[in-house]
């Protein structure tokens, strides 16, 4: 009888320590596929600050590309876009998370776009080319945006 009284606890406690494991693991917010595990930019991605996005230093003729963690969309698209970067170094990555001015909407007119403010983000993931610095075209399905980085 005291060996049954101990073997539940044991159960018991194990069944707990699962159930908390599992719930950690639920509310874990995902990783950033463009930072290292200690939130350090990987080296070779370029992240673009907001206010660059139409105004690169470095290019004339460059592509953006816009995502967000843990968006099922976006996954594949970023292996294609991690594949891209290891050829080429024209290709600047934006996470919409942190976005404060760009907005989100259906309606955008790119080719009228000269500032950073009036971009609107129809979905993600999304590519725009930029050509001395206007959008010169948009990618918005995942297969146009693996087309474009081939």
């Amino acid at each position: 009888m005291e060996k049954s009284k101990k073997t539940l606890k044991m159960i018991g406690i194990c069944i707990i320590g699962l159930v908390i494991v599992v719930a950690v693991n639920m509310l874990k917010k995902p990783e950033d596929p463009f930072k290292n595990a200690d939130g350090v930019k990987l080296g070779g991605y370029q992240h673009v600050e907001e206010n660059d996005i139409l105004n690169s230093k470095d290019y004339e003729s460059y592509y953006v590309y816009f995502y967000e963690t843990g968006n099922k969309e976006c996954k594949d698209t970023n292996e294609a876009v991690k594949s891209y970067v290891r050829g080429k170094s024209s290709i600047y990555v934006f996470n919409m998370e942190e976005a404060k001015d760009i907005k989100t909407g259906k309606d955008f007119d790119y080719k009228n776009v000269t500032d950073y403010k009036d971009i609107t983000v129809k979905q993600v993931p999304m590519l725009i080319h930029v050509e001395n610095k206007k959008i010169d075209h948009v990618y918005y399905k995942a297969s146009d945006i693996k087309k474009a980085l081939d």
